[in-house]
């Protein structure tokens, strides 16, 4: 069914920590401080290149406008050595294509990288736009590239969906009155258990990697339904008191497997 998905980049289609860690330290010894760890890098992220700096050197003296510099520069050297598209990704994204979806990346990430990556993983030509931070649209959470998505190709607002791994993602789904999926495998954050802006910070999560019935979920007008080759979903009921009780998860099982997961049991 036709529709419209936009998308996160870093952390929902491609993983890019390490490319970005590596950056980030590469910019800190140029200054002569010392390397910070990955995981702690990759905390920092979601709100783009100068928050990301600026937290990278807190508390260093460190410049803040030629530490920006520097880290555009050094990341814009390095920005596949260790990049890849999450698995399921290009498989996912053929099968929303084919089903008429219309696909949108928007990132914080300047166009001509978030294209490069795009290219070089081979993911670029399943997609309408990409979006990067220089398109001229307010970074996220403001909702102002989702609505503009949703003019051009004129989908209903019950079918257009937010998919990212941040809150930023979550709350630009939000006010754009999109449909909020969370993509739990990324590294981003989400907020705090119906957390975040909003009592309801999404209204799926996909608790696995980003595969073509994930994909196709997303695509349809409904989380309720029935998915290709006898793949079925359904809803249990929630207490109105349980945290998050409007929010539904999607959770992927070997075949020949069952689970009642309390929230959505897959079958494949």
């Amino acid at each position: 069914m036709a529709g419209l998905v936009v998308f996160d980049l870093d952390g929902t289609l491609i993983d890019s920590a390490a490319d970005i860690a590596a950056a980030v330290n590469r910019m800190r010894t140029s200054f002569g401080f010392p390397e910070l760890p990955v995981p702690d890098i990759v905390a920092m992220t979601g709100n783009g290149v100068v928050s990301l700096v600026t937290r990278a050197l807190a508390g260093t003296g460190g410049d803040i406008a030629e530490g920006v510099k520097r880290q555009r520069r050094f990341y814009a050297e390095h920005l596949v050595d260790s990049t890849s598209l999450y698995p399921g990704v290009a498989e996912g994204l053929a099968a929303m294509k084919a089903a008429g979806t219309r696909l949108v990346v928007f990132t914080n990430k300047p166009t001509p990288h978030a294209e490069n990556i795009l290219k070089t993983l081979g993911a670029a030509e399943l997609l309408d736009i990409i979006w990067g931070g220089d398109s001229g649209f307010p970074l996220k959470p403001e909702p102002d590239a989702l609505l503009e998505a949703q003019k051009r190709f004129a989908v209903p607002t019950a079918q257009c969906w937010m998919l990212g791994d941040n809150y930023t993602d979550l709350e630009a789904g939000r006010r754009a009155g999109f449909r909020r999926g969370l993509a739990s495998w990324g590294f981003g954050v989400p907020g705090s258990t119906c957390g975040g802006y909003g009592s309801k910070p999404f209204d799926l999560r996909i608790s696995a990697t980003f595969t073509p019935a994930a994909a196709l979920v997303l695509s349809s007008s409904s989380i309720h339904g029935r998915l290709p080759g006898n793949i079925s979903f359904s809803t249990a009921g929630r207490s109105s008191s349980a945290p998050c009780a409007s929010t539904k998860t999607l959770v992927f099982i070997p075949a020949g497997m069952s689970m009642v997961c309390g929230i959505i049991c897959v079958i494949l």
